[in-house]
Protein backbone atom coordinates (compact mmCIF):
# COMPACT_ATOMS: atom_id res chain seq x y z
CA UNK A 1 0.00 0.00 0.00
CA UNK A 2 1.40 3.76 -1.02
CA UNK A 3 1.54 6.41 2.09
CA UNK A 4 2.23 10.08 1.60
CA UNK A 5 4.49 9.55 4.73
CA UNK A 6 5.51 6.47 6.34
CA UNK A 7 7.46 6.68 9.49
CA UNK A 8 10.14 4.55 11.00
CA UNK A 9 11.81 4.87 14.00
CA UNK A 10 14.49 2.94 16.16
CA UNK A 11 16.06 3.52 19.26
CA UNK A 12 19.48 2.62 20.74
CA UNK A 13 21.78 3.37 23.98
CA UNK A 14 24.86 3.72 23.31
CA UNK A 15 27.95 3.23 25.41
CA UNK A 16 29.51 6.62 24.08
CA UNK A 17 29.00 10.74 24.43
CA UNK A 18 26.96 12.52 22.53
CA UNK A 19 29.27 14.28 21.48
CA UNK A 20 31.21 11.25 20.09
CA UNK A 21 28.23 9.70 18.78
CA UNK A 22 26.94 13.20 16.87
CA UNK A 23 30.40 13.66 15.77
CA UNK A 24 30.65 9.82 14.07
CA UNK A 25 27.44 10.63 12.18
CA UNK A 26 29.14 14.16 10.21
CA UNK A 27 33.00 13.06 10.33
CA UNK A 28 33.81 11.55 7.27
CA UNK A 29 36.98 9.63 8.59
CA UNK A 30 34.47 8.24 11.13
CA UNK A 31 31.31 7.75 8.83
CA UNK A 32 33.46 5.41 6.66
CA UNK A 33 34.12 2.75 9.59
CA UNK A 34 30.44 2.55 10.87
CA UNK A 35 28.39 3.75 8.05
CA UNK A 36 26.78 0.83 6.79
CA UNK A 37 24.19 -2.09 7.58
CA UNK A 38 26.39 -5.01 8.44
CA UNK A 39 29.69 -5.60 9.97
CA UNK A 40 30.99 -7.36 7.14
CA UNK A 41 29.95 -4.02 4.67
CA UNK A 42 32.43 -1.11 4.07
CA UNK A 43 31.76 2.52 3.27
CA UNK A 44 34.34 3.17 0.81
CA UNK A 45 32.94 7.03 -0.20
CA UNK A 46 32.02 9.16 2.84
CA UNK A 47 31.81 13.17 2.17
CA UNK A 48 30.13 15.90 4.99
CA UNK A 49 29.63 19.48 4.11
CA UNK A 50 28.87 20.24 7.32
CA UNK A 51 26.75 23.33 7.26
CA UNK A 52 22.77 23.71 6.45
CA UNK A 53 22.35 22.86 2.81
CA UNK A 54 25.49 21.32 3.05
CA UNK A 55 25.50 17.78 1.18
CA UNK A 56 26.44 14.51 2.42
CA UNK A 57 26.99 10.94 0.93
CA UNK A 58 28.31 7.15 1.37
CA UNK A 59 28.82 4.81 -0.19
CA UNK A 60 27.35 1.13 1.57
CA UNK A 61 29.68 -1.70 0.01
CA UNK A 62 28.49 -5.45 0.89
CA UNK A 63 31.39 -8.04 0.62
CA UNK A 64 30.31 -9.14 -2.95
CA UNK A 65 31.07 -5.77 -4.34
CA UNK A 66 27.35 -4.27 -4.92
CA UNK A 67 26.97 -0.99 -3.72
CA UNK A 68 24.23 1.42 -2.24
CA UNK A 69 24.96 5.00 -2.46
CA UNK A 70 22.80 7.03 -0.60
CA UNK A 71 23.10 11.56 -0.25
CA UNK A 72 21.09 14.65 1.52
CA UNK A 73 21.21 17.76 2.52
CA UNK A 74 22.14 18.85 6.02
CA UNK A 75 18.62 21.01 7.17
CA UNK A 76 19.47 20.70 11.24
CA UNK A 77 22.78 20.85 13.02
CA UNK A 78 22.75 21.37 16.69
CA UNK A 79 25.61 19.48 18.46
CA UNK A 80 25.45 17.72 19.86
CA UNK A 81 21.87 17.13 20.78
CA UNK A 82 19.77 16.74 17.13
CA UNK A 83 20.55 16.02 13.29
CA UNK A 84 18.48 16.15 10.70
CA UNK A 85 19.13 15.59 6.69
CA UNK A 86 17.66 14.66 3.82
CA UNK A 87 18.38 10.88 2.68
CA UNK A 88 17.73 9.70 -1.07
CA UNK A 89 17.26 5.72 -0.87
CA UNK A 90 19.96 4.23 -3.47
CA UNK A 91 20.44 7.93 -4.89
CA UNK A 92 17.08 8.28 -6.29
CA UNK A 93 16.64 11.86 -7.24
CA UNK A 94 13.09 11.96 -7.14
CA UNK A 95 12.82 10.31 -3.96
CA UNK A 96 13.45 12.32 -0.66
CA UNK A 97 13.14 11.17 2.72
CA UNK A 98 13.93 12.92 5.84
CA UNK A 99 16.24 11.70 8.56
CA UNK A 100 16.15 12.93 12.29
CA UNK A 101 18.66 11.65 14.41
CA UNK A 102 18.53 12.72 18.48
CA UNK A 103 20.79 12.36 20.92
CA UNK A 104 19.83 12.27 24.55
CA UNK A 105 22.58 11.64 26.85
CA UNK A 106 21.81 9.28 30.01
CA UNK A 107 24.43 9.78 31.47
CA UNK A 108 27.87 10.44 30.76
CA UNK A 109 28.99 8.04 28.97
CA UNK A 110 25.57 6.64 27.66
CA UNK A 111 23.46 7.88 24.99
CA UNK A 112 19.95 7.05 23.66
CA UNK A 113 19.75 7.54 19.88
CA UNK A 114 16.20 7.68 18.53
CA UNK A 115 16.26 7.70 14.78
CA UNK A 116 13.32 8.94 13.01
CA UNK A 117 12.81 8.50 9.26
CA UNK A 118 9.98 10.00 7.12
CA UNK A 119 8.81 10.15 4.19
CA UNK A 120 8.95 6.21 2.99
CA UNK A 121 6.56 5.46 0.43
CA UNK A 122 5.04 2.22 2.36
CA UNK A 123 4.91 -0.33 5.05
CA UNK A 124 7.06 -2.62 2.96
CA UNK A 125 9.32 0.35 2.97
CA UNK A 126 9.59 0.20 6.40
CA UNK A 127 10.20 -3.72 7.01
CA UNK A 128 12.92 -3.23 4.03
CA UNK A 129 14.84 -0.15 5.63
CA UNK A 130 14.56 -0.96 9.89
CA UNK A 131 17.00 -4.12 9.46
CA UNK A 132 19.52 -1.39 7.62
CA UNK A 133 19.39 1.42 10.17
CA UNK A 134 18.98 -1.37 13.23
CA UNK A 135 22.46 -2.63 11.23
CA UNK A 136 24.12 0.86 10.91
CA UNK A 137 23.16 1.36 14.79
CA UNK A 138 25.26 -1.91 15.75
CA UNK A 139 27.66 -1.10 13.93
CA UNK A 140 27.84 2.40 15.22
CA UNK A 141 27.49 0.83 18.71
CA UNK A 142 30.87 -1.51 17.67
CA UNK A 143 32.83 1.31 16.80
CA UNK A 144 32.50 3.35 20.00
CA UNK A 145 33.32 -0.17 22.59
CA UNK A 146 35.99 -1.17 20.06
Amino acid sequence: MIQENAVLMVQRKINASAERLFDAWTKPELMKKWFHVAADWTTPVAESDLKIGGLWKIQMTQPDGVSYPSFGKYQVIDRPNKLVFTWHPLAKEDYETIVTVIFKKMSDNVTEITLTNEGLRSDEEIGYYKPGWMGSLDCLNDLMTA
